[in-house]
């Protein structure tokens, strides 16, 4: 299992030249390019709770299922008084994030960076659909230990490594304040609980050599979409919004 979990966090998808332009400013406008981020990204993110359901439905093991409605009620904003005091021990107030959803959390980042215009995110790009519907189709048509790579191994297992360079990238724009960029500091902190329950499933599937090839098969095929979008985002963020 230690050996996946380091390969998931030294792919392409986490070590990306996209995110570590944003952090360090090598793009022309970095302020557009994280506008762009904050309009593309939410195509995706803002269906975990579906992505969790499915993975939800796929298990047999009342304990499993139980652990996952645990995240998926963290994905609405419901914490637990260990991850209040988690929070407050990173100088972060609860009050800024308990009770609301995390796809609200995002919205308060867009508005603070400018994505005001709703006709500007009403419909998502053919990228994003196509990241959104093959992650799902992923998890819908995989074995269970395939949802679970793809989902564990390849997603919640590196979203700290994915969030630090994009605050990094947001702390270097200068214009926000930590509850605006809220959601990336919650995921970084509190996620952690979610890495560490859905490696322990995982570790519960790796009795046999099927569920192990299949582990690491969901967790490269999400790796690999997200490289696709990763891609298409530096490319975007290289032109600085020129006939983007």
């Amino acid at each position: 299992m230690e050996e996946l979990v380091e390969e998931a966090l030294s792919h392409p998808a986490v070590c990306h030249p996209y995110l570590a332009d944003l952090a360090e400013g090598n793009v022309p406008d970095l302020g557009w390019a994280i506008r762009d981020f904050a309009v593309q990204y939410p195509g995706y993110c803002a269906h975990f709770p579906r992505y969790l359901t499915m993975v939800i439905s796929k298990l047999e093991s009342p304990d499993h299922r139980m652990t996952l409605m645990q995240n998926l009620i963290e994905e609405s904003g419901m914490l637990d008084e260990e991850e209040i005091a988690v929070l407050v021990e990173h100088g972060i107030d609860p009050e800024w994030v308990q009770g609301i959803p995390h796809p609200k959390l995002f919205e308060r980042f867009q508005h603070a960076i400018g994505v005001n215009d709703t006709d500007e995110v009403a419909d998502d790009t053919l990228e994003v659909i196509c990241w959104r519907e093959s992650f799902y189709h992923l998890l819908a048509n995989g074995s269970p230990a395939e949802a679970l790579g793809a989902i564990g191994l390849g997603t919640e297992n590196v979203v700290n490594k994915i969030y630090t360079p994009l605050i990094r990238a947001i702390e270097r724009l200068g214009t926000l304040d930590r509850q605006q960029y809220v959601f990336f500091e919650l995921h970084c902190e509190v996620d952690d609980d979610h890495h560490e329950a859905l490696l322990n499933i995982a570790h519960d599937f790796t009795d046999n050599p099927q569920n192990r090839f299949d582990l690491r098969k969901g967790m490269l095929k999400a790796l690999g979409l997200r490289v696709i979008f990763w891609e298409w985002m530096h490319k975007r963020a290289r032109r600085g919004g020129v006939d983007s």
